[in-house]
C-alpha cells in the first residue's frame, strides 16, 4: 500500500538531495536522554553532511552541540508553542525553504501545515502511534478520558493537515488508513534505525561487570517506560512463572514511569524482591550495556508502533520475546517468528521465555538471525531512504527488506 514506487537503490544523487533545503523540528534535545529520540542526534548529523539542514528544538536540556545547526524554541507551553513554531516556519519559508519535517510534535505539524497552505511547500509528519489503542476504559476518571480525546483530536488534525504522514511499517500505515481514514497515497514509510556499531563495542562479561550483575545467573531485561501500555503490570506474573519453570532469574528493570511504585508494591507482596533489580531511568547512551548483559529481553507491550527497542536488542545480539503488536512482525525474518506471541497470551509468552532461557542453542540462533536482520535498519541505510523520500521517491517495503538477499 503506502510507498509503492521506489525500492532498491542504495544511493541518492547528491545533486538531487541538495535541491531540498530542509527544516527539521526535533521534539527534544538532551544528551542524557533515556528516550529513543537520542538516536536522532547522530542521524541529523549525517543528514547535515548531505543536505542544507536547519533544526529547531522544542525542549532543550543542558546545552546544544556547537557544531550542529540547531536552534531552541523559547516558548515551551504547548498551548502557545505552536505560535512560535508557525513564526519559525514562516520565516524559513521566506528564506526559500520549502520542505519541513516534523517528528511527532502535533503543534509543530499544525503550524507547518498552516504555513504551507499559505505559501506552498511540503510537510512530512512522523507519527508511529496506535493511539486509539491507548484510550482509557469507560471506568477511567473523566479528566483522563478528556485528555485522551483532546490528544486524539490534535493528532488527527495533524495527520490530515500535513502533506505526507510518515510512519514506520506497513501494518502501522494500514492502521492509519483503517482507523483514521488517511488515503494510502498520502503515507510514506520510513523505518526506525539504530547505530549498530554502538551495540557491539562491549562484551557480555564486560557489561555484567560494569552493571554489577552476577556472572552465572540468567538475566531477563525489561527496558521500557514502566507503564501498563508497556506491559509492566505483567512482570510479576512473568517472573513468578519463569522462576518456577526456569530456575533463578534476575529481572533487570531499567526505566521509570507511572506504574513503578505499584510494581514495587506487587513485587514485595508476592515475595519476588530477591529476583528483581530496579535501576530507574538510564541514559540511552548506556543502553548497550544492558542489552549486552541480558540473556533475554522482554517486551510484553500492549501497544507499540515500530519498537526501536527490538532493533537495539538485535544489534546487541540479545534474543527477545514480544507480543505481536504494531509493526513487530514487519521488521522480523521468518526465522524469528518464535520470538513473537499473540498479544496478552501470557501462557505462550512464558512458554517461549522458558524455552529461550533453557536452550542456549535457540538463543544463539535468534541472536544470529537478529544480528543479520538489524543491518537492514542501520542508520546509514535509513539516511539514504530519508533522502530519497524528500526527493519524491516512496519506499517500497518489500524491496527494502529484499536487500537482505543481496548480502546485507
Amino acid at each position: 500500500m503506502a510507498g509503492n514506487s521506489c525500492g532498491g537503490s542504495e544511493s541518492v544523487k547528491k545533486s538531487d538531495s541538495r535541491k531540498n533545503r530542509l527544516l527539521y523540528l526535533l521534539p527534544r534535545y538532551d544528551a542524557e536522554s533515556p528516550e529513543h529520540v537520542y538516536h536522532l542526534y547522530g542521524f541529523l548529523r549525517k543528514l547535515q553532511d548531505r543536505i542544507p539542514l536547519e533544526v529547531i528544538v522544542e525542549r532543550v536540556s543542558g546545552s546544544l552541540p556547537e557544531d550542529a545547526a540547531m536552534r531552541p524554541l523559547w516558548i515551551r507551553t504547548p498551548a502557545l508553542r505552536w505560535i512560535e513554531e508557525g513564526i519559525r516556519f514562516f520565516l524559513a519559508r521566506l528564506r526559500g525553504i520549502k520542505t519541513f519535517y516534523v517528528h511527532y510534535s502535533y503543534t509543530g505539524a499544525i503550524a507547518a501545515s498552516i504555513v504551507v497552505r499559505l505559501l506552498g511547500g511540503r510537510v512530512f509528519y512522523w507519527n508511529c502511534s496506535l493511539y486509539k489503542d491507548l484510550r482509557p476504559g469507560a471506568g477511567a476518571p473523566l479528566p483522563a478520558r478528556m485528555r485522551q480525546r483532546l490528544y486524539e483530536w490534535m493528532l488527527e488534525l495533524s495527520v490530515r493537515a500535513c502533506t505526507h504522514l510518515v510512519t514506520g511499517t506497513p501494518r502501522v500505515a494500514d492502521y492509519y488508513v483503517r482507523h483514521v481514514g488517511i488515503p494510502p497515497q498520502k503515507i510514506r514509510l520510513l523505518p526506525n534505525f539504530t547505530d549498530v556499531d554502538r551495540f557491539r563495542n562491549v562484551t557480555r562479561t564486560e557489561a555484567r561487570k560494569e552493571l554489577n550483575l552476577p556472572a552465572g545467573r540468567k538475566v531477563a531485561l525489561f527496558l521500557h517506560r514502566v507503564a501498563p501500555r508497556k506491559g509492566a503490570h505483567f512482570l510479576p506474573e512473568i517472573a513468578r512463572r519463569l522462576v518456577k519453570e526456569a530456575g533463578p532469574v534476575t529481572f533487570l528493570v531499567a526505566g521509570g514511569g507511572p506504574y513503578l511504585e505499584e510494581l514495587h508494591r506487587r513485587v514485595d507482596a508476592e515475595k519476588l524482591s530477591a529476583f528483581f533489580d530496579f535501576r530507574g531511568w538510564i541514559p540511552n547512551r548506556e543502553v548497550p550495556l544492558y542489552f549486552r548483559a541480558a540473556d533475554l529481553y522482554l517486551m510484553p507491550s500492549e501497544e507499540e508502533g515500530f519498537p526501536r527497542v527490538l532493533l537495539e536488542a538485535m544489534a546487541a545480539g540479545c534474543p527477545f520475546i514480544a507480543f505481536d503488536v504494531g509493526g513487530v512482525r514487519d521488521i522480523l525474518p521468518k526465522s524469528m517468528t518464535g520470538c513473537v506471541v499473540e498479544r496478552r497470551d501470557m501462557q505462550a509468552f512464558v512458554r517461549q521465555s522458558v524455552s529461550a532461557l533453557q536452550n542456549p542453542a535457540l538463543r544463539a540462533s535468534w541472536s544470529k538471525a537478529g544480528g543479520k536482520q538489524v543491518l537492514l535498519f542501520s542508520e546509514d541505510r535509513v539516511v539514504e531512504a530519508f533522502l530519497r523520500m524528500i526527493d519524491g521517491q516512496a519506499l517500497d517495503w518489500g524491496a527494502f527488506l529484499a536487500s537482505r538477499q543481496e548480502g546485507i
